[in-house]
């Protein structure tokens, strides 16, 4: 089975209910289904991803696990989002596909977290870099948009749009 490549992996477990701050108080599985591109240069297709949401004691650190999959197969991935303060979030994003760790940073709002690269996606060999939009468009779920760029380039690229909803049992 193939790997997913780097980007479409990255960024999809970030897990909130309603009001994307809430990624600190959510909990358990949850599943995640809508479009992921394979690689920067391949279209949307249909995907989903399966995370577990295991917030720390304080509510200012979030660890999400999981595994995403597409028709060409799956990755496992692993994100930890940390509140540093005045409404600034740190995180970092590790994928399977790549073996690659991309740090973000960003601001967080009851309505939104938004979070830009702070450290390059290396996709063969050339250097990328990635926005990251959390929000909540009702009570029972959150949707996740994903960006991505070459280093230095004017257009962005589409490359996740997925809604997440609580697993049944």
């Amino acid at each position: 089975m193939k790997r997913l490549a780097p980007l479409s992996l990255v960024l999809f477990a970030l897990a909130a209910p309603a009001g994307a701050t809430k990624i600190f108080e959510a909990e358990g599985a949850w599943v995640g289904e809508g479009q992921l591109a394979t690689s920067h240069k391949a279209p949307l297709e249909r995907g989903r991803c399966r995370v577990n949401v295991a917030p720390q004691p304080g509510a200012e650190d979030v660890s999400v696990t999981g595994t995403c999959a597409v028709a060409v197969g799956t990755s496992d991935i692993s994100l930890r989002i940390v509140r540093s303060g005045n409404g600034r979030v740190n995180a970092g994003f590790w994928s399977a596909a790549t073996g690659q760790t991309v740090q973000f940073a960003g601001t967080e709002t009851e309505e939104k977290i938004e979070l830009g690269s702070t450290t390059a996606l290396m996709i063969e060999g050339e250097p990328f870099e990635s926005q990251v939009r959390v929000s909540a468009p009702d009570a029972d779920s959150f949707a996740i948009r994903q960006l991505l760029r070459a280093e230095g380039a004017e257009a962005w690229r589409l490359v996740v749009d997925m809604t997440y909803r609580k697993a049944d049992g």
